[in-house]
């Protein structure tokens, strides 16, 4: 192995790990239940009532998770 091939192994090396740093910070902060400054989010007064979910909802649901799902797919 030659000098510029060892320089962008280590190069790709560093990268893949900073990447995947944030990567994960990013997804940890929108998985938990904190705003950005890290205060957590306040509950709602009023105790939530079960509704029953009707096919509207469902289809919105549905939407949601793909959408989701695509721009997961783009990283």
């Amino acid at each position: 192995m030659n000098a510029n091939q060892i320089i962008n192994m280590v190069t790709r090396m560093l990268v893949r790990r900073v990447v995947n740093f944030g990567v994960n910070a990013g997804v940890k902060a929108m998985s938990s239940g904190t705003d950005s400054a890290g205060r957590a989010e306040p509950q709602q007064d009023r105790p939530q009532r079960s509704v029953p979910n009707n096919g509207q909802q469902t289809a919105k649901q549905a939407k949601q998770a793909m959408r989701m799902a695509r721009r997961m797919g783009r990283f």
